[in-house]
């Protein structure tokens, strides 16, 4: 794909004791086919030898900048000090243990700029920490954001996106990426690029990991998605059943599908405010039948007769459907039978 532009993009790479990948995130930003870039790297009190890596670098390519904070900030905070420092038309951030693909950035800023967009991002590899490929993660659609993060680790935005959202929210740590794209839909035009540009690796020391093991981690995170929901919730004056179900979701909690269709019509009304003008209806309803159908299958709650016949008198729309499995439908309704 050839260079339609030579604007300044630059990459934001937050790190915390990330000695084992740093050197490799580093050298996947320099790789890039496109070469006028800035690695902005913000060092947050690390107590390994990530900032010596970082100061290498630096010293060998001029498009290497270290920030050293000098209390630990967190990764919001961290992020919104290498923005600031940014000079870029364009931004993007990875992280100290993800890989950029050779034609990350060719690719998206060539895509921003020939869809008239403010926002692109793409799918992405998923690795193991010894970089080994497990799976290939397929991002979006955008329509489908309140229902979890369907923007992922490979974007590109402009300086202005970051600018009007002020930034990061520095109280949603483990949050602050989903909360800004949840933001940045209802003021700016997202694209989804159906290209792999990014490797994510998963390992133990990972943030994402930490979520899970991690019981002081997890309450965090519980937390900040509460916050965060009940953000939206003020912003486009939903009712509290909404902001409960949408967070109880995310929260990975059972959800009733009974008490769903009791609080029907407000969830339903409620979610279709968060319409941007750009965004398919029909696909964001969509996304909803498919929240649904995911934990009227899964969550032992929902597995009753009085349950499947409510589902088959009123939402036959999430057994019935062309694309869903029918063996996992009859599994379903067998468990709720017998």
């Amino acid at each position: 794909m050839p260079h339609q532009n030579n604007s300044l993009i630059s990459i934001i790479l937050p790190c915390y004791n990330g000695e084992n990948h740093l050197a490799s995130a580093i050298e996947s930003c320099l790789k890039q086919s496109y070469k006028n870039f800035e690695v902005i790297i913000v060092n947050d009190c690390s107590t390994d030898a990530t900032l010596k890596i970082a100061n290498q670098f630096a010293e060998k390519d001029e498009r290497i900048i270290v920030i050293n904070n000098e209390t630990n900030k967190r990764l919001p905070a961290s992020l919104n000090i290498g923005h600031k420092q940014a000079k870029g038309e364009f931004f993007t951030w990875t992280s100290d243990d993800n890989i950029l693909k050779t034609n990350f950035l060719e690719n998206l800023v060539n895509t921003i700029l020939s869809t008239k967009v403010d926002i692109v991002y793409s799918n992405y590899d998923v690795i193991d920490e010894q970089g080994n490929f497990k799976r290939t993660h397929k991002t979006g659609p955008t329509e489908h954001i309140l229902f979890g993060n369907k923007i992922g680790a490979s974007f590109l935005y402009k300086k202005e996106v970051f600018n009007k959202l002020n930034g990061y929210d520095e109280s949603l740590f483990l949050l602050e990426d989903y909360d800004f794209w949840i933001r940045a839909c209802l003021k700016f035009k997202l694209h989804h690029l159906d290209a792999i540009l990014y490797q994510y690796r998963l390992h133990k020391e990972s943030l994402t990991a930490h979520i899970e093991y991690k019981s002081e981690v997890n309450s965090i995170h519980k937390k900040g998605a509460l916050k965060m929901f009940k953000k939206i919730a003020d912003e486009l004056t939903w009712k509290p059943e909404t902001h409960h179900f949408l967070a109880n979701h995310f929260l990975n909690k059972s959800i009733d599908i009974l008490e769903y269709l009791n609080n029907k019509q407000i969830i339903k009304d409620d979610i279709l405010m968060f319409n941007p003008t750009y965004f398919s209806k029909n696909e964001l309803i969509l996304g909803l039948n498919l929240l649904l159908r995911n934990h009227l299958i899964i969550d032992s709650c929902n597995r009753n007769s009085k349950t499947l016949n409510e589902v088959l008198k009123n939402e036959k729309q999430l057994l019935f459907h062309p694309t869903y499995s029918k063996k996992t439908t009859f599994n379903y309704i067998l468990k709720s039978l017998f």
